[in-house]
């Protein structure tokens, strides 16, 4: 499949072999990593998370971008990063495929320029897009597109200028996820779960394109708030009762549960209603869609005790947690420095790192 380059926004010199950093920005925090090319396959770099306080970016958008800005520049002063590839939020993003007549690559860009508007609530001027061509014949081509609006990323790049890191990229998070989690050649059917702290994001992967992607507003803030409120204690102490006892139903846990699980059944939901569409709905070829292999989980609460089991008993998909070193390297002779339950919460990064090395 042939990229398009248009979201290098800052092209370094080519003499300069830049290190491969995923740099993940939500609206509660960042994190970051960097992956390090050796004989034997990559290995993790430099890596961290920085909590970024509520209000400055809210559902993905920079709300105050001088203090975004001090974030960067404190990251930058501790870490000595300097060239980073950035995620955007899906929430805000626009995915469709295209059909266009055969025609040379160089005029696919100004093709699917023409189309935007009726796939986009915004004037062609105010989007940024990517593209990527899945299939092309000598009548056509097929080419999945992901847009953002100009505004959405204007407001990144007002808060990275003069904090000393460089965005070289930007992409959706949703496919920096499946480039994570889905194994690299694999071109069956996955879907993939990113169980965050303030919304769960839902992608469906084939043919190593992100497929259909969508978002629930509830994450793991939600369930650790129903549990302060329940039993009247602190947002941390709730938070650790959560990483402790999960939603496992048995004995002293089942009332916790109960609270646990009104929330996590809306993301139940909202994974059925989104696996029934892809399996009831025809591609635009008028063929069925391929079954969904398995469901992956990732995310900083996706390894809660008994999430996995409670997921798995009630959809039609086997359920695991992702492994996110899988396109990174062979665990069987590289053991990473971040365990297995700290990494879930990496995938967004370590996506965006892996294709700095594409």
């Amino acid at each position: 499949m042939e990229r398009s380059r248009f979201y290098k926004f800052f092209p370094p010199p080519q003499f300069i072999q830049m290190p491969a950093v995923g740099f993940d920005i939500s609206d509660a925090s960042i994190r970051f990593i960097e992956l390090i090319e050796t004989r034997k396959g990559f290995v993790i770099g430099r890596f961290g998370e920085h909590t970024i306080p509520a209000g400055i970016i809210e559902s993905g958008e920079v709300k105050k971008p001088t203090a975004l800005r001090a974030i960067f520049q404190e990251i930058k002063k501790q870490y000595n990063l300097e060239y980073v590839s950035v995620s955007l939020p899906e929430e805000r993003a626009y995915l469709f495929e295209l059909k266009l007549p055969a025609m040379k690559h160089n005029e696919i860009h100004g093709a699917i320029e023409l189309s935007l508007e009726e796939h986009v609530p915004l004037k062609a001027s105010e989007v940024i897009f990517d593209y990527e061509i899945l299939r092309e014949s000598e009548a056509a081509l097929r080419v999945a597109v992901s847009a953002t609006p100009r505004a959405l990323v204007d407001g990144y790049l007002e808060a990275f200028f003069d904090s000393g890191i460089k965005p070289i990229s930007f992409e959706i998070e949703t496919q920096s996820v499946a480039r994570a989690v889905v194994p690299g050649g694999d071109k069956l059917s996955y879907m993939v779960v990113d169980f965050g702290n303030m919304r769960t994001g839902i992608t469906i992967v084939s043919e190593e394109v992100v497929q259909f992607a969508s978002t629930v507003t509830t994450g793991g803030a939600v369930l650790t708030d129903a549990i302060s409120k329940n039993l009247k204690i602190s947002y941390e102490e709730a938070e650790k009762i959560k990483r402790e006892k999960g939603i496992s139903l048995n004995g002293e846990n089942e009332g916790m549960s109960r609270d646990l699980l009104a929330p996590i059944s809306v993301i139940r939901d909202e994974i059925a209603k989104d696996l029934m569409f892809w399996q009831t709905h025809d591609d635009e070829y008028g063929k069925k869609r391929p079954a969904i292999q398995k469901i992956y989980l990732c995310g900083g609460d996706s390894n809660l005790l008994g999430l996995v089991g409670y997921l798995a008993s009630s959809l039609p998909s086997p359920v695991e947690l992702a492994n996110v070193f899988v396109n990174v390297n062979k665990l069987s002779t590289y053991v990473p420095v971040i365990n297995f339950d700290d990494s879930l919460r990496y995938a967004t990064a370590i996506g965006l790192a892996l294709r700095s090395l594409e």
